[in-house]
């Protein structure tokens, strides 16, 4: 009984201090958040956050093959390697609208965030990669 009570009060306890960012709704996350203009990177909630309020365009920048394999829900493929100094890709046409990167640890995302931005988008934001992402994937049929 006593054992019970003790995993219970910490239980309790550990929860109050850790509190899930994951149920808190998507305004009530980014409330103090401000995109910063140029690239920057963000932690995993935040641009959970973004992706659910629709505050960008999400871009996968791995390869088809990886895309496929599993991506975020809603996500385009621009592998990184068509994102090239002086050439906008196709499906990026509003330089203004922010984009939001990821792969599979987030080096090619920042690879490719620094070319999008000596391209003159606005906002480009890095999140890093599936590798971490908790908040699940789908493959490709």
């Amino acid at each position: 009984m006593r054992k019970a009570l003790i995993t219970l009060t910490l239980a309790l306890g550990l929860g109050s201090m850790f509190p899930s960012f994951a149920t808190l709704p998507p305004e009530e996350i980014l409330k103090d958040y401000v995109m910063e203009k140029g690239y920057s990177e963000v932690s995993q909630n935040i641009a959970h956050a973004l992706i659910e309020s629709g505050a960008g365009v999400l871009v996968d920048v791995r390869t088809q093959g990886e895309f496929d394999a599993g991506h975020i829900e809603g996500a385009l493929n621009i592998p990184v390697d068509e994102i090239k100094p002086g050439v906008d890709p196709a499906l990026l046409p509003d330089k203004h609208k922010p984009v939001l990167l990821y792969c599979r640890t987030g080096r090619r995302a920042t690879t490719a965030g620094q070319r999008l931005v000596a391209n003159g988008y606005e906002y480009v934001v890095n999140f890093g990669g599936v590798s971490t992402w908790h908040y699940g994937l789908i493959a490709t049929p």
